[in-house]
């Protein structure tokens, strides 16, 4: 027993003597593998102080999350984090952590803090923009940015009035960054010999080497999970409204690029799909109408801002005025979150239900219905206008796409001293310009216009300062000044020949800054006006509460002049009223539908959410688990979804 107990003894004295000789063998190694431990908890640290600073300036949209969820919010974040942490540090993690002594030497650190610095430095400026930036759309940046209009000549110019407007985040990320080189954690000479090393320890390094980027993979991966993480596990750990606050900016860029291809969602086979949901519209109009239709797109003109829809003064005195002698929509909602979403949606009935905008896709070419093309067909001339400089966010190129004859923009305006500096022509100009324009057009016409004036930096021209309500909201000044611009043109256009015969159609392209909680809910966030004006036809008068959506359009339009071949269309015409309304949207990975009186949020897998707004507006109570109404508009909602990826992957979007 005595001899057991001594061998035993000696095995330990001789793995404890191994291990002392380990340790010293791979000093210098562990030491390296300990530094980058810190410098990487340390960016950790600094992305939570980033998302805790996005959710204090964006506070009024995060008002419903208590202490706890935040918390769990915090913690849940950091997997997000390192996930991309990981992959843009990458280079760093490899040239830290690879084997060998020459990482002993200054310059070598000196090249590891320059490249730890620059990095992070460009990661955290896309979550200091991003800040400010999700008060316009509700969401974390994507690759789209890389697209859209924030690339190229509109970036330039507004890059300065940016700078103005938010040089207090400049600060704030001066500040993230020092802080990250002060407290980067420095290389200590004393802590390492120069020894050579030997074979053995060479490959002792290389083993462990191998081990940690193996386990780095899988923290970069997010877990063992089937599928490497994605933006839509956030959903996972809150509800569908604060997705965002779980993500971080460099994340969500990330998992967007490269992903314009799109992966059909197969739900249904082909005939149940029809059986479901068809998006090809079928009209049996009486008699054939030739009706001019003018279609203003007001920028960022939230139902909110509107007095007559909210029974309120609001700052829209005007647009309150032409409600009482127009057919006017209080449910209605808009498919996106974003202007360059927004256009085909109510031209071409596409909702924006892709990551990526159809404008900027590999979709954009796609053979379509719209009103522009559909009218053409019936002799009118087809016409769009858009203040800004032209190619701002396609529309120039989507405007011939979808079938409009001519496309007039910034460069076709005759006066450079209108321009507002920033986005274009000031509204109250540009739309005499577009009723002189139009005045020249043989009938029947459609024209439409898309305003501007009332996008961030919101400025209205200097003989204007003080005349409007500037409201609580930066915004507020720039909707009264986009209201009396709409007056002037409804004065001059009662003037004219056409006038009487003419269809007016206002609509917002999406919403904007909000105050109450309604409006910063899932359901008030997409809420717009859409109003139908004819100044004699009384068809148009009174107000509905059906569901509407920007999709909608394009079919009443269809509807009302008599057209009667079929067109694929993601809406229903609102003079239908045997038709299903509904309104759906797609952001941060989450499917919406408005139907009825339900709201239901579906995660592409299964329905996560579903609420009776017609007793809940606040959308406070999540009825999924004592529900069994869901099923029907969970299957209509995967039928669109479905319907609309085949058509769009397969270039059907027209009926021939």
């Amino acid at each position: 027993m005595v001899v057991i107990e001594l061998v035993s003894i000696f095995a330990t004295i001789g793995m404890l003597r191994t291990y002392i000789r380990f340790l010293a063998l791979m000093k210098n190694y562990l030491y390296h593998i300990q530094l980058f431990l810190y410098r990487f908890l340390l960016l950790i640290v600094f992305f939570t102080i980033s998302r805790l600073v996005f959710y204090l300036f964006n506070l009024h949209y995060f008002d419903t999350i208590g202490v706890l969820e935040l918390l769990k919010i915090l913690f849940f974040g950091i997997r997000f984090d390192i996930s991309s942490l990981y992959y843009f540090n990458l280079l760093f993690i490899l040239l830290h952590l690879v084997p060998g002594n020459f990482k002993n030497k200054r310059i070598y650190q000196n090249i590891l803090i320059i490249i730890f610095i620059a990095v992070n430095s460009i990661l955290l400026v896309t979550n200091t923009i991003d800040t400010k930036f999700f008060d316009f759309e509700h969401k974390r940046l994507t690759s789209d940015i890389f697209s859209s209009v924030w690339i190229g000549e509109d970036f330039r110019t507004l890059l300065p009035q940016f700078i103005k407007d938010y040089w207090y985040l400049i600060i704030l990320w001066c500040l993230m960054v020092i802080g990250l080189y002060k407290l980067y954690p420095k290389f200590k000479v004393l802590k390492v010999n120069n020894d050579k090393i030997c074979v053995r320890t060479i490959l002792y390094q290389i083993l462990i080497f191998i081990l940690l980027m193996g386990i780095g993979l899988i923290f970069g991966r997010g877990g063992f999970q089937l599928k490497p993480l994605r933006v839509i596990h956030a959903a996972q750990y809150t509800s569908s409204r604060n997705i965002p606050l779980v993500l971080n900016t460099p994340f969500t860029i990330m998992k967007t690029l490269g992903s314009e291809s799109l992966h059909i969602q197969k739900y249904f086979e082909s005939d149940d799909l029809e059986s479901i949901y068809s998006p090809i519209i079928y009209f049996s109009s009486a008699t054939e109408k030739y009706p001019n239709i003018v279609l203003i797109v007001m920028e960022s003109f939230s139902k909110e801002y509107i007095g007559a829809l909210n029974n309120t003064d609001g700052f829209t005195p005007f647009l309150d005025s032409l409600i009482d002698h127009s057919l006017v929509f209080t449910n209605a909602f808009a498919n996106g979150k974003r202007s360059i979403e927004a256009m085909p949606s109510i031209i071409a009935g596409l909702p924006a239900l892709t990551g990526n905008t159809y404008i900027t896709s590999r979709y954009s070419s796609n053979k379509i219905n719209s009103i522009a093309s559909i009218l053409s067909n019936k002799n009118y001339y087809t016409a769009f206008f858009h203040g800004g400089k032209n190619g701002t966010m396609g529309f120039d190129q989507f405007a011939y796409v979808s079938g409009f004859d001519n496309y007039y923009g910034m460069d076709e305006y005759p006066n450079e001293m209108d321009y507002d500096g920033n986005w274009g022509i000031y509204d109250e100009e540009y739309l005499q310009y577009f009723g002189n324009i139009i005045s020249t057009f043989k009938e029947p016409f459609f024209a439409s216009v898309f305003t501007l004036t009332s996008h961030h930096p919101y400025e209205i021209p200097t003989k204007y300062k003080g005349k409007f309500q500037e409201g609580t909201l930066n915004i507020h000044e720039s909707i009264g000044y986009a209201d009396y611009s709409l007056k002037s043109f409804f004065e001059f256009a009662e003037n004219t020949l056409w006038y009487n015969n003419t269809l007016f159609i206002i609509v917002a392209d999406h919403t904007a800054q909000a105050e109450s909680q309604y409006y910063n809910s899932s359901l008030g966030n997409y809420a717009i006006p859409i109003i139908f004006y004819h100044p004699t036809d009384s068809t148009f008068r009174g107000k509905s509460n059906i569901i509407a959506q920007q999709t909608d359009i394009f079919p009443t339009i269809i509807d009302y002049v008599g057209y009667n071949e079929p067109i694929v269309c993601y809406g229903n015409s609102l003079l239908n009223d045997t038709s299903e309304h509904f309104t759906v949207n797609y952001i941060n990975g989450i499917y919406q539908i408005v139907q009825d009186d339900y709201l239901m949020q579906f995660n592409g897998n299964q329905t996560i959410s579903f609420y009776d707004i017609k007793t809940d507006s606040l959308l406070q109570n999540n009825l999924i688990n004592d529900s069994a109404n869901f099923l029907e508009i969970e299957n209509k909602l995967k039928a669109i979804i479905q319907s609309y990826q085949e058509r769009l992957i397969h270039n059907k979007l027209i009926t021939k």
